[in-house]
């Protein structure tokens, strides 16, 4: 989801570990387009250039821009500070002034495809090495209903299960044992809240944060969020999975009280109270360790990520990520040169060693985590190869997080919804939030009123 950009690249960092393979050759590999000419000069516009506040950075971006460039010294690379927003995107891309290639998040990547505002370069990819090796089934979240792809994903994560080992350690819980179910989810909230004063499990519920998270455990209690049947989207918010989730919230809410008492939470404020030890137990995406620990400082020994639990019907969990995409007006050679951007700025480190070592060293020296948990990009076979190269500088203990890795190739990884994602997830923030603050919400009557809502939404962007 849009708001939830910084959950997904932990803003600074990410940056900074992108940019270590500066001195590293292009990961490209055969052509990114055919009709393009590879020694044209062509100019390109790349957006998520940072901005003037963040010096470093910027200077880090300039210099991978002079790498790029030497290595490239047909292309001529032109950043600009455009970021997405949703408000704006249309104005932008009707306008003129869209990037050549610019960063979106999953949540709207479905409805730029169905309007026409990124370009399709199914073709390309195909055409490429390395693109062809991304993992298929996270670069399907790139492609339309017909399978042609209009992006190619730079960062994946999933939602999981977010816990604090120390807490569970207070509370007489196994940190090496998370909970593979609800039931057990519930019974750890009661017994980290009876033994310390952090709340046992509780949710964000701004900004779209609760529906976010909201959503990701009705894919776990059986539901998706909307139908898809040909063309027609199809709200389907008053599900069993819904319901089952807000019953779940309130059991521990007003049954247990064991959810604190703080219900207007951000995912970012989450990540804060989790850093200092208020949070038990939550759903967020399981990218977070670079933030929390890299930035926030939690101790790296007292965060946990486990899978999201099933139910008996449970569909997998909810992914997300960055999708690079390029604009519906770039020409063959600005295609093929914004991939060849893309490649080096974002994919180098899992597909070339001197790059892979480069981003571990510097990462290491820096004091920033190496190993943390993410979705491999590339098949497993690449994805392995790649730990092998980084191997004597891994600083995470990759050990805590064996039932999330295992995970990685055995739970569905399920899209966001495909029609107005970010405002249904804001819809349903204020479902979170009633069901938090008030004991006698009639869940089966706000979720009716929900999808009420949420259809009208769909009809309208549809």
């Amino acid at each position: 989801m849009s708001k939830h950009s910084t959950r997904a690249t932990a803003g600074v960092t990410a940056f900074v570990l992108a940019a270590v393979s500066l001195t590293a050759c292009s990961a490209g590999g055969g052509t990114a387009a055919e009709t393009a000419d590879p020694t044209a000069p062509v100019t390109i516009v790349v957006g998520n250039m940072p901005t003037k506040d963040q010096a470093s950075n910027l200077e880090l971006f300039n210099n991978q821009v002079e790498a790029f460039e030497a290595a490239h010294p047909n292309i001529t690379v032109q950043g600009v500070e455009t970021k997405f927003d949703p408000s704006t995107f249309s104005a932008l891309v009707a306008g003129g002034s869209m990037p050549t290639t610019m960063i979106v998040p999953y949540t709207n990547i479905q409805q730029l495809i169905a309007n026409g505002q990124v370009k399709d370069i199914s073709e390309a990819i195909a055409a490429d090495d390395v693109l062809a090796q991304l993992d298929p089934d996270i670069q399907a979240q790139t492609k339309n209903a017909d399978g042609a792809s209009f992006g190619v994903v730079t960062a994946a994560y999933t939602m999981a299960l977010i816990y604090d080992r120390s807490l569970y350690a207070r509370a007489g819980l196994d940190p090496d044992a998370p909970p593979t179910t609800w039931d057990a989810v519930a019974k750890n909230a009661k017994a980290i809240a009876d033994a310390t004063d952090a709340a046992g499990f509780v949710l964000p519920t701004t900004n779209g944060s609760g529906g976010w998270s909201l959503s990701a455990m009705s894919y776990s209690f059986g539901s998706e969020l909307q139908e898809t049947k040909g063309d027609t989207v199809t709200a389907t918010v008053d599900s069993s999975g819904v319901t089952d989730a807000l019953q779940f919230l309130q059991n521990v809410r007003w049954k247990m009280d064991a959810a604190g008492s703080n219900f207007l939470l951000s995912a970012d404020d989450m990540r804060t109270a989790l850093a200092s030890g208020q949070i038990g137990q939550t759903v967020l995406g399981a990218d977070l360790y670079r933030d929390v620990v890299g930035n926030r400082k939690m101790p790296a020994d007292d965060l946990g990520i486990a899978p999201l639990p099933q139910a008996a019907d449970g569909l997998g969990t909810l992914g997300g990520g960055d999708i690079s995409v390029i604009s519906p007006t770039a020409t063959a050679n600005e295609t093929a040169a914004a991939l060849q951007w893309d490649k080096f700025r974002y994919l180098n480190r899992f597909l070339d060693k001197d790059a892979a070592v480069q981003y571990a060293e510097k990462s290491k020296a820096g004091g920033l985590p190496v190993g943390a948990p993410e979705v491999q990009l590339f098949t497993p076979a690449v994805y392995d190869q790649y730990l092998e190269w980084i191997a004597p500088y891994i600083t995470v203990d990759r050990d805590h997080f064996t039932a999330y890795f295992d995970s990685l190739s055995q739970l569905p990884i399920l899209g966001e919804p495909r029609v107005a994602a970010q405002e249904t997830y804001s819809t349903l923030d204020a479902v979170v939030q009633q069901v938090f603050t008030d004991e006698s919400t009639d869940i089966p009557g706000v979720v009716t009123g929900a999808q009420t809502t949420v259809q009208g939404l769909i009809d309208s962007a549809q």
